[in-house]
């Protein structure tokens, strides 16, 4: 009977044991998920650092394409060289195009070959003074959803990339180009687009700067508001005149009750759209949306 007993018992701690190791196992695999997850989150954002801290060293223009000369011949020779150039050619044009909208052009050093190289994916770099968001903006080939779910890096894992999907041009042409960007913990990537909801930081805090290899596009915020998950390229005919009114009506009837708008700014079936769309804390099936008009509808 003693035997009988001392053998229960010794099964029990081996049980014990047991169980003991496997949590403990259990326990090291997760601490090892979570430690890689911080590292690869990590090393992408400090990526992004990197880049944002080169593209952010603004261009002296005047200093960068000047042929130094002697100083009583410069001036005459300056003169001569720009009468040659037709107007659309000259480096200020574009920055007098934008100036003549009451906005800082923002001119960043963005070297596009070099971003090439980084991830042949960019194409275009957007800025949101006030916020944190200054990326590469990204589209996959073939895999729309790619860049929700990995890095520039080719790692799994976020906070992945500020992306488009092959629903949209490259070149901003489309009635409405939507980026998706992930809403991080951090505020980093999208996060600071929730900035928005409150109506002080709507109403001081109004550009969106789009850079491509030829233009600086300026865009202005015109709502900022809680949307359903339906995704919007695909739930709307922008083909048809009759479908980017419908698209422009339930902006106006949905907005009022969950964000903010700026009425005084025109937005038409003919303007060019950008919505900026990341995810809602506890809400999985709402979006926060940003959205904004094209400014200089020359540069397209």
């Amino acid at each position: 009977m003693e035997k009988g007993k001392k053998t229960a018992r010794n099964r029990k701690i081996n049980v014990y044991k047991i169980l003991t190791i496997l949590l403990s196992v259990a326990l090291l695999v997760v601490v090892g998920v979570m430690a890689y997850s911080w590292m690869v989150t990590r090393q992408a954002q400090a990526e992004y650092d990197r880049l944002a801290e080169k593209v952010n060293q603004l261009q002296d223009k005047l200093d960068d394409n000047r042929i130094m000369m002697p100083e009583e011949t410069q001036t005459e020779t300056m003169e001569t060289s720009e009468s040659m150039i037709p107007e659309e050619e000259t480096e200020s044009t574009r920055e007098d195009s934008l100036a003549q909208l009451g906005v800082d052009p923002l001119l960043k050093n963005l070297e596009w070959e070099a971003l090439k190289q980084v991830n042949p994916d960019i194409y275009a770099w957007i800025c949101i003074p006030g916020t944190q968001v200054d990326y590469p903006i990204l589209q996959h080939p073939s895999d729309d959803s790619y860049y929700l779910k990995y890095n520039m890096n080719g790692t799994r894992g976020y906070p992945g990339c500020i992306y488009t999907e092959k629903l949209n041009e490259k070149d901003f042409t489309d009635f409405n180009t939507v980026l998706y960007g992930h809403n991080m913990r951090n505020q980093t990537m999208f996060a600071s687009l929730h900035d928005f909801e409150e109506g002080d930081f709507f109403a001081n805090n109004p550009y969106i700067y789009v850079y491509t290899k030829d233009e600086v596009l300026v865009y202005e915020i015109f709502a900022a508001w809680l949307a359903d998950d339906a995704h919007i390229l695909k739930n709307n005919d922008f083909s048809t005149e009759q479908g980017r009114a419908a698209y422009l009506a339930d902006i106006l009837k949905n907005y009022s009750s969950s964000g903010n708008m700026r009425n005084d700014l025109e937005v038409t079936t003919d303007s060019h759209i950008l919505t900026l769309s990341t995810c809602m804390k506890r809400k999985p099936h709402n979006r926060f949306l940003v959205q904004a008009v094209l400014l200089n509808e020359d540069a397209l």
